[in-house]
């Protein structure tokens, strides 16, 4: 009995560290509708989501092909919560330009292998390569984002 009495007055599970947090299912969803009031001439709009040690967050929502990208030192690990697209991987980027610390930005890409993507899919995208989501006309696409940052 005695024992029964002390494991009542000990916690079952410890609490969690500051940093911990979960997105459920509902609340990736969610982010579909607010990103798509927010999309801008590219047709993309993002929420970057807190960052922690090593790694960033974002959510993504596309409704229409936007830029290549490049980020020299991040690698990104994309979730696709909804929609589909294609994205172009490797190649050359045309006319790209620096619009951040390690981040290139152009029109178009030369080259590269074209993979679809589509709900429920997980991809990763090296450090130092570019990328290039492109979606057919009236389709969309929502995707979480972990940057990666390299070593």
């Amino acid at each position: 009995m005695k024992l029964l009495l002390l494991l009542a007055t000990v916690p079952l599970f410890a609490a969690g560290p500051a940093d911990f947090k979960v997105w459920t299912a509902a609340d990736l969803k969610n982010y579909e509708k607010t990103l798509h009031a927010k999309l801008d001439q590219t047709h993309t709009a993002a929420e970057r989501l807190p960052d922690y040690e090593g790694h960033q967050l974002l959510i993504v929502h596309r409704e229409g092909t936007g830029l290549v990208e490049t980020h020299e030192k991040a690698a990104d690990m994309i979730f696709v919560i909804s929609g589909e697209a294609s994205v172009v991987v490797g190649g050359t980027m045309v006319n790209g330009k620096t619009t951040a610390p390690g981040e290139i930005r152009g029109p178009s890409l030369n080259g590269g292998e074209t993979r679809k993507m589509a709900a429920g899919d997980i991809l990763n995208i090296p450090p130092n390569t570019p990328h290039w989501v492109k979606l057919d006309p009236g389709k969309q696409i929502t995707y979480f984002v972990v940057k990666l940052e390299s070593k």
